[in-house]
């Protein structure tokens, strides 16, 4: 099985099957979506046998899908009950300094992300949510005005389970979009 992040929000789950039968076999092939039925730009692949999904991973990632370039890895999230969400429009331009984020967390072996330039709708699920194409999320939060709880700072923190699941999503998320706001990824410095 694997998780197929940026996808076009056009992507039905044929042309996704279609596109990833050309490693192996597809048995399974699903676009995740919203409750109102739009696209989360995520889907997942499962394939008759391991190689194919290996093959995959070597051959179709970083490969165009419906004008996209789609990022191809193993899901390795659990599926006890509770469906995989995530993924996220990318950011194809690079108004954000990538780079000098990226230094900043080259090396450090954190896990801890500053996550700024949220939207202020976007909730701690959510934020998690848009993270999990990355690697593993152990916690997300978003940061709340002390005197109105209700109200958000427009930050927050996420922290995952490897250092290279946090560089993973400094490298894949900085500048992408979550709730049509360009957000900013970091290590954070705290």
């Amino acid at each position: 099985r694997v998780y197929v992040g940026n996808l076009a929000w056009d992507v039905a789950w044929q042309d996704l099957k279609d596109h990833m039968r050309t490693a192996g076999p597809v048995t399974f092939a699903e676009v995740m979506s919203e409750a109102d039925g739009r696209s989360k730009g995520c889907g997942i692949v499962e394939f008759s046998n391991p190689e194919a999904a290996k093959s995959s991973i070597e051959t179709l990632n970083d490969t165009e899908l419906k004008g996209r370039m789609i990022f191809v890895r193993e899901d390795r999230e659990t599926r006890n009950g509770q469906q995989q969400q995530g993924g996220g429009k990318k950011w194809e331009s690079s108004r954000i300094n990538k780079n000098k984020d990226r230094e900043a967390g080259k090396g450090s072996g954190s896990t801890q992300l500053y996550v700024g330039n949220l939207a202020y709708e976007v909730t701690w699920k959510e934020l998690k949510d848009h993270f999990r194409s990355c690697g593993d999320v152990e916690r997300a939060d978003v940061q709340y005005l002390p005197d109105e709880p209700s109200k958000s700072k427009g930050w927050g923190t996420v922290k995952m389970a490897r250092a290279r699941d946090a560089q993973n999503a400094i490298d894949r998320l900085n500048g992408s979009f979550l709730m049509e706001r360009a957000i900013q990824v970091r290590v954070d410095n705290k």
